[in-house]
């Protein structure tokens, strides 16, 4: 199977990369492509705007032509994907993310980085949960400053204390909004800490599974 990535930052594809190795993916299973331009448009503009939508959706329709699954995994740009809906090998990241939320326990709390994501992760959350589910989405102060100015390792270990906190507050499961957070984890273990790449390529490969049986 061939998994193409639309990513709008670079640092993501080692993280795809990552979570298809500890699935055990064949190496070659992913290609990525990179477009950081969208969004930087959209945090300059304060959202989605036609034009950033409609670019979006024609690089995926473009991948799509030669991939099995194209996974948009900038969850500000999420819209484009679902304008795609129709069609199963075209995927959000986070909506894989929500419905792995779904099951995981709850209160749910959803933990955003970039202010841009924080609308659409509550609408795809609130969308996908029970409307019975305990949810709080929240923004964490400052960590998208220390992403873009490239301290990584900073930004990661701002993430892994907030989702500490989120579980000492009474989480039932804490996720993750952006693909750039899930290096958290080397900060802070915990089974009911979700990230995007991994749940969003478990559910290929648990689709490949059924396909095969």
């Amino acid at each position: 199977m061939k998994i193409a990535c639309l990513h709008t930052a670079q640092s993501n594809v080692a993280v795809f990369d990552e979570a298809a190795r500890s699935l055990n993916l064949a190496q070659d299973a992913l290609t990525h492509e990179v477009m950081p331009h969208l969004l930087e448009q959209a945090q300059a503009a304060g959202g989605v705007t036609p034009e950033i939508e409609k670019e979006t959706i024609a690089a995926l329709a473009q991948l799509r032509t030669d991939a099995d699954v194209v996974l948009l995994t900038c969850s500000t740009l999420g819209s484009a994907a679902d304008f795609l809906s129709q069609d199963p090998g075209i995927m959000r990241v986070d909506r894989a993310l929500a419905q792995a939320a779904y099951s995981a326990g709850q209160p749910v709390v959803v933990l955003c980085a970039a202010p841009t994501t924080l609308h659409p992760t509550a609408a795809l959350f609130r969308a996908t949960l029970s409307p019975t589910t305990p949810l709080a989405v929240e923004l964490i102060p400052d960590a998208w400053v220390l992403f873009q100015s490239g301290q990584h390792d900073a930004f990661h270990q701002r993430v892994a204390g907030a989702a500490e906190q989120a579980f000492a507050r009474g989480a039932g499961c804490v996720a993750l909004a952006q693909a750039s957070m899930a290096g958290a984890a080397r900060y802070f273990s915990h089974p009911k800490l979700l990230t995007s790449p991994r749940a969003a390529l478990a559910q290929i490969v648990a689709r490949l599974e059924r396909e095969r049986a």
